[in-house]
């Protein structure tokens, strides 16, 4: 299938239905099916033996055997190409595996993400052959593990603010000055990909917060590098989260990877992949915490009878199901998108990162809920679940940030004078079965356009700022590109009577936050949000 280049999220900006984009859904071929199963149904075998994640979160580290274990399976290269000793898997294989390993154990597929996601992600995307060729085996058998360091004590979401810096030196080297913070897998990092500030060959002078970003990538035993203590975390206590200085490192030319200045882009694309495997192994946990929830609500009686034939359990376990599906369909259809490399997903990935750690957080609060007294013991892993989950909804991007990014990127088209579509939008191919659904989505789309020309009409290029407009507009797009995922998964077989039901309300559970987001578009509160905010902090808004 030959897929668009523009995406089906921007699309839905300029109120088109950009059909082509997510219909027929992207099922594997039976080799990438095969593979993955397999690979999926290793993991989770081994996991289930090897990983005890209460001890892991009480210890707060991951044992040497588990490391060791994750090698000898060959997970540290399974998205590393064959020639350079990985598994040359696609996104899809690598999706299914973060879900299974965090169905087990959140700290643990931090290790993974961290490696591969993000640590290594540059060298695939930007690297030269004999960069490759240095780098990649030893990350691909674990013998080094990757680290992603952007992070700074001033650069955060904003990573423009950073101010380590990288010198060139007489014969082609360059020196490395700065800390890095909250650096995960920064304990036991024997790679990290570093971002620092570069002079201008065309403007030496230039102010330090002026220069370009490139990126290098540093071994953790060159002279300089000094790696803090564990921090001590709400959550993913497993993981090794540290800082890590950088002071008169020096490296050769070829740890630059990418073109000299152009690290800013190299960050923004790993992180663009790496926040789809994030909402995979969000679905991993979903799935955990669903499973506890339903177990508990069969085996536990109120009243005479299990609380699971009670309408307000029933809501909530039914809620947490819909909202599953939700997230395998538009996690899913991304990979597949990811794997077929011809069509835009940077705003799909942002999709499927913000539903799914909203959705696990929902979904881990009412599983709490639904076991009550029970889930807040820490005997139980409920607790572990919510305060594993919390830090998703920061990672790889706040979702206040991606936010933003998504709708200003959507708009961009608006601000520079396309038209949008004048026609009805209509999607063919889905199953007759979910045709209200489909009409559903038909008559959204041009009210969502309508919001976006208006937002564009009033801020122009000064919309960055329009920050309310700009999360209500988000906020409508995930929940289309959600409705269309669903729509296109539940159409792509034979889905019998349970799974369409499971659509519908998957399909609804949007609608109606589309419809909350909609609504305060047209009679907003923005007003007074910004005056009981300015009162609080004595600070005026943009």
């Amino acid at each position: 299938m030959t897929q668009p280049t523009t995406g089906f999220v921007r699309s839905l900006f300029l109120g088109r239905l950009d059909t082509a984009a997510i219909f027929p859904f992207p099922r594997p071929d039976a080799e990438v099916l095969e593979t993955t199963e397999a690979v999926a149904s290793m993991v989770a075998e081994w996991a289930r033996d090897a990983i005890d994640p209460e001890e892991i979160d009480h210890a707060k580290r991951i044992p040497a055997e588990v490391i060791e274990g994750m090698k000898e399976l060959g997970l540290f290269g399974l998205t590393v190409p064959e020639e350079y000793g990985g598994a040359g898997c696609g996104q899809t294989t690598y999706a299914a595996v973060m879900e299974t390993l965090a169905h087990r154990c959140a700290s643990t597929v931090t290790v993974l993400g961290g490696h591969l996601g993000l640590g290594l992600k540059g060298i695939l995307l930007y690297g030269t052959d004999e960069q490759k060729r240095r780098w990649l085996p030893g990350l691909a058998s674990g013998e080094r593990i990757a680290a992603f360091a952007l992070t700074e004590a001033g650069a955060g979401s904003d990573a423009a603010a950073l101010r380590t810096t990288a010198d060139p030196l007489p014969d082609g080297s360059w020196k490395l000055n700065g800390r890095k913070i909250w650096i995960t897998n920064g304990g036991i990092a024997g790679l990290f990909a570093v971002f620092a500030r570069t002079p201008d060959p065309e403007r030496p002078d230039a102010p330090l917060m002026e220069r370009p970003i490139s990126c290098f990538f540093v071994p953790n035993d060159a002279d300089g590098v000094s790696v803090g203590a564990p921090e001590d975390k709400m959550g993913l206590r497993g993981s090794s989260t540290t800082e890590v200085a950088f002071e008169d490192v020096v490296v050769d030319a070829e740890c630059l990877v990418g073109p000299r200045g152009g690290g800013f882009k190299v960050a923004l694309n790993v992180l663009n992949s790496g926040r789809h495997g994030l909402a995979a192994s969000c679905i991993g946990q979903a799935k955990l915490a669903r499973d506890l929830a339903v177990a508990h609500a069969r085996e536990r009686e109120q009243f005479g009878r299990p609380i699971a034939a009670f309408g307000m359990i029933r809501e909530l376990l039914a809620a947490m199901e819909a909202d599953v599906y939700a997230m395998e369909a538009g996690t899913a259809l991304t990979a597949g998108l990811i794997d077929s490399g011809g069509s835009e997903t940077m705003l799909e990935a942002a999709c499927c990162k913000m539903f799914a750690t909203e959705r696990l957080w929902q979904i881990g609060n009412d599983a709490l809920q639904v076991s009550g007294g029970t889930g807040f013991m820490r005997e139980y892993p409920y607790e572990r679940i919510l305060r594993d989950a919390r830090i998703n909804l920061i990672f790889e991007g706040t979702n206040q940030i991606l936010r933003m990014m998504l709708a200003t990127q959507g708009l961009r088209p608006l601000v520079n004078g396309e038209t949008p579509a004048t026609s009805a939008p209509s999607f063919e191919g889905l199953s007759e079965e979910l045709a209200k659904e489909r009409a559903t989505l038909e008559e959204l789309v041009p009210a969502f356009a309508a919001v976006a020309a208006d937002v564009a009409a009033r801020h122009g290029r000064s919309v960055r700022s329009a920050q309310h407009d700009l999360r209500r507009l988000a906020d409508m797009a995930v929940a289309l590109h959600t409705i269309g995922a669903v729509l296109s998964r539940a159409s792509s077989g034979d889905a019998d009577e349970a799974e369409l039901a499971l659509a519908r309300l998957a399909v609804r559970r949007r609608v109606q936050e589309f419809r909350a987001a909609l609504h305060e578009s047209n009679d907003p509160d923005d007003a007074l949000v910004d005056e009981v905010a300015g009162r609080m902090t004595g600070i005026g808004g943009e």
